[in-house]
């Protein structure tokens, strides 16, 4: 297989399981996904690493190593279909905690370009291992194909510099993105309204 999903720690997609079964069926909770779902119907799947980049990291020139490991995600099924994501955070012992779950738009986006990586000819050579890579201030987040050779991005939509569901060089992907980060932190001259501006 071209992509593989890389070893968890041991564990941890039991524990993230349990976790998330225990909300399934709760009519309080609010992911409206899992309030009718039945526990075991409910599983996690397409584990991968979460990985960070700052603004500063970007605005620097820095590349990918300089990403930081934060934790892990795995996607909720429902059924066989992805409802949620599932993510980790390293706890001061070292270990991996449930943090927290998410049913927004880049869990279908997750889903959709992690079974179109299968078949993207520019990840047909074997070897590559699935991450995520996530910027939060520019709100961007890709699926991050890392191998020996080479580091590629597939970002989800929705997406800053579109290219959703696209396997592009993670240099050319992070120049750019690095900057729009420059432009939007760029000082307004006088006179000049403040495009930038929320």
């Amino acid at each position: 297989m071209p992509v593989h999903q890389p070893n968890q720690p041991p564990g941890l997609a039991d524990k993230v399981r349990s976790t998330v079964r225990q909300f399934a069926g709760n009519e309080h909770h609010t992911l409206t996904s899992l309030r009718g779902a039945k526990a075991d119907r409910v599983d996690v799947t397409t584990p991968h690493q979460i990985f960070t980049l700052g603004l500063d990291d970007l605005t620097s020139g820095a590349g990918l190593d300089r990403a930081r490991a934060v934790g892990w995600r795995h996607l909720v099924e429902v059924d066989g279909k992805a409802v949620a994501s599932a993510e980790t955070s390293v706890a001061a012992d070292g270990t991996h905690v449930p943090s927290h779950l998410n049913e927004g738009p880049f869990v279908n986006a997750t889903a959709e370009a992690a079974a179109a990586a299968q078949t993207m000819p520019q990840l047909q050579t074997a070897g590559f291992e699935m991450r995520l890579l996530r910027i939060p201030a520019l709100y961007f987040m890709a699926l991050w194909m890392h191998s020996a050779a080479a580091d590629l991005l597939v970002p989800l939509a929705p997406s800053p510099i579109g290219q959703e569901g696209q396997a592009i060089p993670a240099a050319d992907a992070l120049n750019e993105l690095a900057q729009r980060a420059r432009a939007a932190s760029a000082p307004t001259g006088p006179g000049e309204p403040d495009t930038h501006a929320p």
